[in-house]
């Protein structure tokens, strides 16, 4: 028997966009529930922290140490430059410099102005270096905690949509999978493309955005847009013209051999039969290019529905450009007949069977 039908194919393909989906909202969760809302408390406990008193020197409060610059390095790596600042330990009682490299966030103002032999100060909050000043410039480090919350903000939005898109596309294929072809290739891929236009509008606005609220905002307003496209592109495919391809059936004036098959989940669809023979009355798969033997011919239960171009869900291999599929029923079970668009009349002739269908009789012997 033939490749799976579309139902069989579409099972597995709903499963694994569930999944996904699944996955990529349950990461959106953990960002938003977890990681941000500590990024959040953490920024928010740096710009509340006060200097530390002299007497006492607590992670929860900002203490300033002096270290004399022993390095300035402008790291090249690939298309990225990083800036570090190296520093000597300082004068003995105070606290130990750790570490002797601090990352610098950018190039000025600090990292700029300052020379090896210079004389900065360090301000440490729960343990870490936040920023480095030097005359009356200051210039926080790559462990400043504000804003933190932007990165995994940013990649939360991503996630929902993107997981949305994949959940949306998974109930799409668990709703059609009974169905004998796969509506137009528009129907997923409008959802998709909006998915994608609305997750590169999120990611960007907790970049420019002053805090949750306002990113949120930008986010809905930048939505507006994305999704009236969508849905003015969904009414324009829905009313535009079907795709069905007008074919009037001929019959052949003698038996004729051409390359085609038939598709489906029928006990006549032969994995590398890739002949079909076409005759009054009679319409076969055979592997013999000739068409001389090893017929197998289609049952009189077998009911052309219309002809139209090769669907991406359709089973077996992509047929060659140019081809056409005869979309037939056998009963309930969808079949397929795929041939090249000047056989697709022929085989029309040849299954003859729908009421009010005009066949012309053909002009010539079909050769393959």
């Amino acid at each position: 028997m033939n490749a799976s039908a579309p139902q069989r194919r579409n099972g597995p393909a709903a499963l694994v966009a569930a999944v996904l989906g699944a996955v990529l909202v349950l990461g959106a969760c953990w960002l938003l529930l977890v990681v941000v809302p500590g990024a959040l408390d953490e920024e928010k406990a740096f710009v509340v922290a006060t200097g530390c008193p002299l007497a006492r020197v607590s992670a929860e409060c900002r203490h300033t140490v002096t270290a004399t610059v022993t390095s300035v390095v402008a790291d090249q790596k690939h298309r990225s430059t990083y800036y570090w600042l190296g520093f000597d330990p300082v004068p003995d009682g105070q606290e130990a410099l750790s570490p002797l490299r601090v990352k610098m966030d950018g190039r000025t103002p600090v990292f700029a102005a300052v020379e090896p032999g210079a004389i900065a100060q360090l301000t440490y909050w729960h343990g870490e270096i936040r920023y480095v000043e030097y005359r009356d410039l200051r210039q926080y480090t790559s462990a400043d905690p504000r804003g933190g919350y932007r990165l995994p903000f940013a990649a939360a939005l991503v996630l929902i949509f993107l997981g949305g898109a994949a959940l949306r596309g998974a109930h799409w294929w668990a709703g059609h999978a009974g169905e004998p072809a796969a509506p137009e290739p528009w129907r997923l891929a409008v959802p998709l493309a909006s998915a994608l236009l609305l997750a590169c509008c999120a990611f960007g606005t907790p970049w420019v955005a002053g805090g949750v609220p306002t990113a949120l905002l930008l986010t809905a307003a930048g939505a507006v847009p994305v999704l009236a496209w969508a849905a003015w592109l969904t009414r324009r495919h829905r009313r535009r013209t079907t795709d069905t391809i007008r074919v009037v059936p001929l019959m052949p004036a003698t038996p004729g051999c051409f390359p085609g098959r038939v598709l489906g989940e029928v006990p006549y669809a032969h994995e590398g039969f890739g002949y079909l023979v076409a005759a009054p009355g009679l319409l076969a798969a055979t592997p013999d290019p000739t068409g001389r033997f090893a017929r197998h011919p289609v049952p009189r239960t077998l009911t052309p529905i219309r002809v139209r171009p090769p669907y991406w869900t359709d089973p077996g291999p992509r047929p060659a450009p140019g081809s056409q599929v005869v979309e037939c029923r056998d009963g309930a079970t969808p079949v397929y007949v795929v041939t090249e668009k000047r056989y697709t009349a022929w085989v029309l002739g040849a299954l003859a069977r729908c009421p009010g269908m005009e066949v012309r009789p053909g002009g010539g012997v079909l050769r393959g």
